[in-house]
């Protein structure tokens, strides 16, 4: 095999004239104006349509840039049209109970449908993706926010990442970190945060925390710093503040156990019901400045108070913070106190009842037979 070298050579390429550089730039500055006008329209309209229905301005730009059941459909596909034709004859006339469902309706004609369809001509096929394209205009679009969509390609990207960063980190050496956090309160994913040793190190002592509290404390500056303050805590329903509330809660104590000089092997849920015997009692931790008693959010009412709680979590005014061997003392003598006096602080654990175990037909015994038989020995005992 002969192998045959070229050679790196340059290409020489004719020198514009002074009349193509202008037409060049002429060409350039238009494109630029046109797109930096279509920006400014856009911006303009996604301000319109988020005042006009009540939506935040990143939401509706959002929606507008990213919504892909909107904008990306998938071309007709004939056989698909074919057969929901063949359905809705088969099932006109039928009451609404007795209707057929498409997996049944394919099953039993399946060969009467393929050989049909096989004999249909370009046009008919044609025909039936117009019927399809008639039908998508014809049908009202209706823009929703999808957070668990959003939340699955969330964590798709950074697991992907998280693979490219442990890669690099390997292959250069390089120390670094990448954090991201969700940019709304109704959005559903959790902070993303990768770092290797070395800033891990510089987390813990010079900013004094846990590098999933710092992530925490970024979630809160950027989705707490709102153009409008309050307004999106007030927007949220009675249920989601409940769920953001406990999820706080339970994400600050993850946070904190692992940071006892013994912690648990296991992941501790929140006790609310038994709250200082199996959480303050047990791990030396406690949940401070909650506002009254600590205990379950689904349990307040007042949607007031619920926001309120809320606030003091995310800004992270109500914290878990480690009891001293002192403090926790204390607390335990206080608590027995409280109980003796009447103050219900330990709640006693349920005890379980036996089921009853059912005997079968064979073991069940008549009674009214044995009371018989037993009243005819005494009878006879008496005659005899």
């Amino acid at each position: 095999m002969v192998t045959v070298s070229t050679s790196n050579r340059i290409r020489i390429r004719a020198k514009l004239t002074d009349t193509q550089k202008a037409a060049r730039r002429t060409k350039l500055v238009k494109l630029t104006n046109a797109i930096t006008t279509a920006q400014d329209a856009y911006h303009e309209e996604a301000c319109a349509i988020a005042k006009d229905n009540g939506r935040s301005l990143k939401w509706t730009r959002k929606q507008l840039y990213t919504s892909r059941g909107v904008f990306n459909r998938r071309s007709a596909n004939p056989w698909n049209a074919f057969v929901k034709q063949k359905l809705d004859e088969e099932n006109k006339g039928r009451a609404p109970g007795e209707r057929l469902k498409l997996p049944a309706f394919i099953k039993a004609h399946s060969s009467e449908l393929t050989s049909t369809y096989l004999h249909l001509s370009s046009a008919d096929k044609n025909r039936l993706r117009e019927n399809v394209n008639t039908y998508r205009q014809s049908r009202v679009k209706v823009t929703r926010a999808n957070p668990k969509t959003l939340q699955k390609d969330v964590n798709a990207t950074f697991k992907t990442m998280q693979t490219e960063w442990a890669g690099i980190q390997a292959r250069t050496g390089l120390e670094g970190m990448y954090i991201a956090v969700r940019g709304d309160v109704e959005q559903y994913h959790e902070p993303k945060l990768f770092y290797t040793a070395k800033v891990g190190s510089f987390i813990k002592d010079v900013l004094g925390m846990e590098p999933k509290r710092f992530a925490l404390k970024v979630e809160s500056w950027v989705v707490g710093d709102f153009d409008s303050g309050g307004t999106v805590n007030r927007r949220l329903s009675l249920t989601k503040l409940i769920s953001l509330c406990r999820q706080l809660i339970q994400d600050g104590l993850d946070i904190v156990l692992p940071t006892l000089k013994h912690p648990p092997k296991k992941k501790v849920q929140m006790n609310y019901d038994n709250y200082e015997g199996k959480i303050v009692e047990t791990y030396g931790v406690a949940l401070e400045n909650f506002p009254g008693t600590v205990r379950n959010p689904g349990k307040i009412g007042q949607r007031e108070d619920l926001i309120n709680l809320y606030d003091l979590l995310f800004k992270g005014t109500c914290s878990w913070t480690k009891l001293a061997n002192d403090e926790l003392v204390a607390r335990i003598a206080k608590n027995k106190e409280r109980q003796a006096h009447g103050e219900q602080i330990y709640k006693a654990r349920k005890r379980q009842e036996k089921a009853s175990i059912a005997k079968s037909a064979e073991m069940v015994e008549d009674t009214d037979e044995d009371s018989a038989s037993s009243s005819e020995d005494e009878v006879d005992s008496l005659e005899a």
